[in-house]
C-alpha cells in the first residue's frame, strides 16, 4: 500500500507517489491501453450526439418551441441530481464486487444492458420530428419537403440582440429569421425570454409527437446507466495504470474523450437524413462495440473480499460523498477540476447563442451548423495535445505546470472571445477555438493522472473516483443557469455592445485562471 499523505506531513517528495513494486500493476502495452479506452470513445460519442443534436430536437417536438428550454433544462438538472446520488453508490458496489470477471467489468456489462433499454425507450417515445433543413421544412422520417422559407443572411445584429428587450412585441423584421435551432453543445438549452420571432429552424409538431413522461423516464435510465458504465470504467483504468504510465494513460483517455466528441459531432450532421430510430441504432451499436472491446482486451483478477471494507449501508453511502474530500490533495484536485469544467460548461452552453447574436455567419449558415464547425478544430487540436502532454507529464512529472499553462491558454482565449463581433469575427473565433483546444487537451492529459496520484484510499478506488467525477457533473447543472442569469442581466443593461456575452466570457476566463492557480495547492504532485 502507498503511504497516505496527510496535512500533517508538510514535506511530500514526489517519489512518495511510487507504490511498492509488489502493489504496482504491470506495465501495459500502448495498443492495449488504446483498446482499454474504447469505452471512453463510445460514451463521449453518445453524450455529444444526444446532448447537441438528438435530445433537444426530440424535446422540442414533444413540448413545442415555447416550452423546450424549461423542459430540457429541468431534464438535465434532474439527470445531474441522479448522477450525483448514483455515482458513489455504483463505486462502492464495484469496490465490493467479487466475480471471476473481476470487480469492474461485471458492473460495466450491467450498465450497458440498462443503457440499451433506455436508448430504445427514448427512440420510440419520441420517434418523429419535422425539421427545417436549408430553408425547407423536412420530415425527418421520409425527407420530403414541407414548405419553403425565404433565405436572408443579412442581419442587423444590434437590433437582433435588443429585440427581446424591446417594448414593441409586434416588431419582427425578416432579417431576424435566420436564428439557430436551439441545440446547445453542453446539453442545456435556456429559454430566450421575451423571444418575439419564430426561428427558421423551428420543429413543427407532428400528429404523433410521442409521450413526454415515458421519454423522461427513459432519459433518466440512460443517465443512470451512463454512471454505471463510466464509474467502474474509470476505476478499471486506475487499477491498470502503472505509476510510470499515469500521464500516458490519462492522455489516451483524454484523446478518446475528444475523438468521441468529434465523431459524435460528425454523426450529428446526418440526423435529419437518417431519422430518430436510425441515429439511436447507431448510438447503441457503437456503445456495444466499444464496451465489448474494453472488456475483451482488458483482464482483471478475481475480486477478493476486503475485510476492512465497511458494510454497504445508508450511513456508509451518505458519508461516501464527503469522506474523500477531507484529504487535502484530493480536495484541491476536485476544486481544480470543478473550476475548469465550470468554465468549459459555461462556454459550450452559450456558444450557439453567442454566434447567432454577435457574428455575421458565413454562407447563410445557421448557428447550429456554425457551432459544429467551430468545435471541430477545437476538438482535433485537443485530441492531439492530450497525447503529447500526457507523454510529457510522464517524462517530466510536472503535472501542475501543464494544468497552469492550459488554464492560461484557455483564459486568454475566453478574453479574446469576449470582444469578438461583426463581419469577420467567426473566422477569428475558429482560430481562437484551435488554441483553446490545445489548452483543453493539455488539461485532459493530466486530469485523470492527478486524481490517480492522490487517491486517498486504495481499497475504495471506484468510490473515490466517483466522488471526483462529481466535479464534472455539478458544473453541468450549475454553469448554464448561472451563465443565463449573467447573460440576461447584462444584456438588459447594454445589449448594443453585447455586454451580457462580454461579462459571460470574462467570468469564464476567471474560472480558468482560478483553476490554474489552485492546482498549486496540491502538495503531492510537481
Amino acid at each position: 500500500m502507498t503511504k497516505l499523505y496527510t496535512e500533517e506531513n508538510t514535506e511530500a517528495p514526489y517519489s512518495e507517489l511510487n507504490v511498492t513494486e509488489g502493489d504496482s500493476p504491470p506495465m501495459m502495452s500502448k495498443p492495449r491501453t488504446f483498446l482499454m479506452n474504447f469505452t471512453q470513445f463510445g460514451l463521449n460519442f453518445m453524450v455529444l450526439l444526444l446532448s447537441v443534436v438528438v435530445v433537444p430536437a426530440q424535446v422540442e417536438a414533444l413540448v413545442g418551441s415555447s416550452s423546450k428550454g424549461r423542459c430540457l433544462g429541468g431534464m438535465v438538472a434532474g439527470g445531474a441530481a441522479v448522477t450525483f446520488v448514483v455515482s458513489p453508490v455504483i463505486g462502492m458496489v464495484s469496490d465490493r464486487m467479487r466475480s471471476k470477471m473481476g470487480k469492474r467489468r461485471p458492473v460495466m456489462l450491467a450498465g450497458t444492458a440498462i443503457m440499451c433499454v433506455g436508448l430504445v425507450g427514448m427512440a420510440f417515445s419520441s420517434p418523429q420530428l419535422t425539421i427545417n433543413v436549408k430553408g425547407q421544412l423536412q420530415n425527418s422520417t421520409d425527407g420530403t419537403p414541407a414548405a419553403n422559407v425565404s433565405e436572408n443572411c443579412v442581419r442587423d445584429l444590434v437590433a437582433k440582440r435588443c429585440l427581446p428587450f424591446a417594448d414593441n412585441s409586434s416588431f419582427a423584421p425578416d432579417e431576424f429569421t435566420s436564428s439557430s435551432s436551439g441545440a446547445q453543445p453542453g446539453g442545456v438549452i435556456l429559454p430566450r425570454k421575451h423571444q418575439r420571432y419564430k426561428s427558421r429552424t423551428d420543429v413543427i409538431d407532428s400528429d404523433n409527437p410521442g409521450n413526454l413522461g415515458l421519454y423522461i423516464v427513459f432519459f433518466l435510465m440512460v443517465v443512470t446507466s451512463q454512471a454505471t458504465v463510466s464509474v467502474p470504467f474509470n476505476a478499471l483504468v486506475a487499477d491498470k495504470s502503472n505509476p510510470s504510465q499515469r500521464g500516458f494513460n490519462s492522455g489516451v483517455m483524454g484523446a478518446m474523450i475528444l475523438l468521441g466528441n468529434v465523431a459524435g459531432a460528425i454523426a450529428g450532421l446526418t440526423f435529419t437524413h437518417i431519422g430518430v430510430l436510425s441515429i439511436y441504432g447507431l448510438i447503441i451499436g457503437n456503445m456495444i462495440v466499444c464496451i465489448t472491446i474494453t472488456i475483451l482486451f482488458t483482464s482483471e483478477t478475481i475480486g477478493r473480499e476486503d475485510a476492512e471494507a465497511k458494510p454497504l449501508g445508508c450511513r456508509t453511502m451518505f458519508t461516501s460523498f464527503w469522506s474523500p474530500l477531507k484529504e487535502h490533495d484530493f480536495r484541491w484536485v476536485f476544486i481544480t477540476r470543478f473550476l475548469m469544467q465550470q468554465g468549459v460548461a459555461t462556454i459550450t452552453g452559450f456558444l450557439e447563442y453567442w454566434l447567432d447574436d454577435m457574428m455575421q455567419l458565413p454562407r447563410c449558415w445557421t448557428a447550429a451548423t456554425s457551432v459544429a464547425l467551430l468545435l471541430l478544430p477545437l476538438l482535433f487540436s485537443a485530441a492531439f495535445s492530450s497525447i503529447v502532454f500526457g507523454v510529457l507529464s510522464d517524462r517530466t512529472g510536472k503535472r501542475k505546470a501543464i494544468v497552469a499553462g492550459a488554464a492560461i491558454l484557455m483564459g486568454a482565449g475566453s478574453l479574446c472571445n469576449a470582444f469578438l463581433s461583426g463581419q469577420s469575427a467567426y473566422f477569428v473565433a475558429v482560430c481562437v477555438s484551435f488554441l483553446i483546444g490545445i489548452g483543453f487537451g493539455a488539461f485532459q492529459s493530466v486530469d485523470f493522472a492527478l486524481v490517480m496520484d492522490v487517491l486517498p484510499e486504495e481499497r475504495e478506488k471506484a468510490k473515490d473516483i466517483a466522488v471526483w467525477h462529481q466535479a464534472l457533473v455539478l458544473p453541468q447543472a450549475l454553469a448554464t443557469p448561472v451563465g443565463g442569469l449573467i447573460l440576461d442581466l447584462f444584456e438588459r443593461v447594454n445589449c448594443q455592445i453585447g455586454l451580457g456575452y462580454i461579462i459571460l466570457f470574462l467570468v469564464t476566463a476567471v474560472y480558468f485562471m482560478l483553476s490554474g492557480a489552485f492546482v498549486f495547492k496540491i502538495r503531492r504532485a510537481q
